[in-house]
């Protein structure tokens, strides 16, 4: 007995661990070849993610330290608990944006205090298995905040693109502030700018030349093609940075704004900050949370979306939601511990490393150690970085997230989701990423809860042998918001065309699930029936929804398989009555009780 037990624990615990330490069941199969494409991979995609790195710090208003502190831990952490390859943690445009939006007016202390409460909540929704509520955000949702987020980036990009300077409020500010400060507008950085998004662009395109079959070293060129194009961020920080090292190594001022000072070096293990310092306010943990405002879950909740729907679109089976949100988690906790950012997966960087031949999540080892050495030895020269190069970088990479492709086949199939969309667009852009993104979310529930509310039935007269019936099948499932729908359906629908009463059968093979709400409507309508002679019965229905329409006082007798049907409905002599006046009140009676009024308030509905 006791080696029964112990063999049942080892076995239980040998699941947790695959489940829940993923490394544990690729690390013993780990091979040479393995490790090699993984360093080539990790090598790779570091070239991309330094300069995305330092961009998404200057957009999120920080110092580029911040984003290589964040662009280590998370790929650290994700290396042991990740369960998809491609899957790279880091910062993002859109933890970047987001992080502006609720840290702008305050200093870098809260920024940390977020990525740690941001990991803290995501524990919390990992542990209580809160995954399937990301299921209630719907693609138009998704496609309008991904869009809006885009269109907030390029323009918040302006400033550094032309050299400007000011603060804003908000996108349309920004908007409104562009155009007040054109007369400030630097030519240098403005040139700078442009050519680096034209290089950008133009590199992008270069691994998507085609090469002629037969043509000589065609691989060779191929690959270098396709190295050179994923290493374009890279490669132009590095020559615009040189350009301005040559500036002042003769002496001369630069023709464009270039980054701040960064100070080299690894960051020391801290815990989160519970008390800072805004000029002469000292805050303490209590009071530093509120400043936050709703960040703390808005955030959190895009960061697993965003997570979520990379696994999905990479992963050759099924994703486990749970171990997404609790790996996303550690990485921000942990992160917050060296000065992170919050930060997620970004599928720039996974489509990135997915074509660069990764075979495991160790990929992301070399990344960080890549990333590490950056800030140990790299820090100073951080400074030749032009701002204008870091806006085209940004500006770059988000214009091709936003979705137009998806506008056509929504206004061609579903003009309801297109104008969710439009909703949310609107909503991001002119009252905030989290306002935008709420209305969105409202308007899809609606949409859900309308159809809940009024689910499809279809009507059919069968004759048969033995006479004619009305056949009412709905479509969906029943719920008790559409209790008082199908109650007046019913009724409306229990006669033929010259308004004699019809037995009346209810097919529910299409309904998988319904309530006691519904069930005791039925029971209500049932009774109904029975004072005008009028026989009903409810067909097909399966296993779960028989119990809870018993419970709620349909009989038995009423329950039928197909092959009963005639036999339950002609078995005995029904009365054809004619509806009078009354005929069409029904529709305007939506309550069961006003149901039962109507019939004992007339002589015409009884026997």
């Amino acid at each position: 007995m006791e080696t029964n037990s112990s063999s049942k624990w080892k076995t239980r615990l040998n699941k947790f661990l695959l489940r829940r330490l993923p490394i544990c069941s690729w690390i013993s199969s780990y091979t040479k070849e393995d490790a090699l494409c993984d360093l080539i991979a990790g090598i790779t995609i570091s070239l991309t993610m330094i300069p995305q790195s330092i961009a998404y710090a200057a957009l999120a208003g920080l110092s580029p330290q911040y984003g290589l502190n964040s662009a280590f831990m998370g790929c650290l952490i994700y290396v042991f608990f990740g369960t998809i390859k491609e899957v790279v943690i880091g910062p993002s445009s859109l933890m970047a944006l987001l992080t502006y939006q609720y840290t702008y007016n305050l200093n870098v202390d809260f920024v940390i205090l977020l990525c740690f409460l941001c990991g803290i909540v995501e524990l919390i929704m990992g542990l209580l298995h809160l995954g399937f509520l990301v299921g209630f955000i719907s693609a138009p949702v998704v496609s309008g905040f991904t869009t809006a987020t885009s269109i907030i980036i390029v323009v918040a990009q302006l400033k550094g693109l032309f050299g400007l300077y000011f603060k804003s409020l908000g996108f349309v500010d920004n908007v409104m502030q562009v155009f007040n400060n054109l007369s400030q507008l630097r030519l240098g950085d403005t040139i700078l700018g442009i050519s680096c998004i034209i290089f950008l662009l133009l590199m992008r395109q270069l691994k998507e030349i085609k090469l002629p079959e037969k043509m000589p070293k065609r691989k060779l060129l191929k690959n270098t093609f396709w190295f050179l194009s994923t290493a374009r961020n890279a490669s132009i920080v590095l020559i615009t940075s040189l350009i301005s090292m040559a500036y002042e190594s003769k002496g001369l001022n630069t023709p464009f704004i270039t980054t701040k000072h960064v100070e080299s070096g690894i960051p020391n293990f801290q815990l989160p900050p519970i008390k800072s310092e805004i000029g002469n306010q000292t805050y303490t943990f209590i009071e530093m949370v509120p400043e936050l405002g709703s960040g703390y879950i808005i955030i959190p909740v895009v960061a697993v979306l965003a997570n979520v729907a990379i696994a999905k679109a990479f992963a050759r089976g099924t994703v486990d939601a749970t171990q997404e949100m609790l790996t996303l988690a550690l990485c921000n906790i942990f992160g917050s511990c060296f000065q992170s950012m919050p930060t997620c997966g970004a599928f720039t960087r996974s489509a990135v490393i997915s074509a660069s031949g990764v075979r495991t999540p160790f990929a992301c080892l070399y990344s960080a150690a890549i990333t590490l050495l950056a800030l140990a030895f790299l820090g100073p020269y951080f400074h030749y970085i032009p701002r204008s190069t870091l806006a085209a970088v940004l500006i770059a990479a988000v214009i091709f997230l936003i979705d137009w492709e998806i506008i056509v086949p929504l206004y061609k199939s579903n003009r309801f989701d297109l104008l969710i969309l439009i909703a949310t667009l609107l909503g991001c852009l002119g009252l905030g990423i989290e306002i935008g993104m709420l209305i969105g979310v409202i308007i899809s529930l609606m949409q859900l809860i309308y159809k809940w509310a009024r689910p499809g039935i279809s009507v059919e007269t069968t004759k048969c042998n033995s006479g004619t019936y009305k056949t009412i099948t709905p479509q969906n499932d029943l719920y008790f918001p559409s209790v008082d729908y199908i109650s007046s359906f019913i009724m409306k629908n229990s006669c033929s065309n010259d308004g004699n009463v019809l037995p009346v059968l209810i097919d529910c093979s299409k309904i998988k699930g319904s309530d006691y709400s519904t069930a005791k409507s039925m029971a209500t309508i049932s009774k109904v029936f029975e004072k005008r002679g009028q026989s009903i019965l409810l067909a097909n229905v399966p296993e779960n929804i028989l119990k809870i329409w018993k419970s709620a006082g349909c009989a038995d007798s009423q329950f039928c398989g197909k092959e009963q049907v005639e036999n339950s409905l002609f078995g005995m002599p029904i009365e054809r009555k004619r509806i009078t006046e009354d005929k069409n009140h029904y529709g305007d009676h939506n309550s069961a009780e006003e149901i039962r009024e109507l019939v004992d308030k007339n002589p015409n509905y009884r026997n």
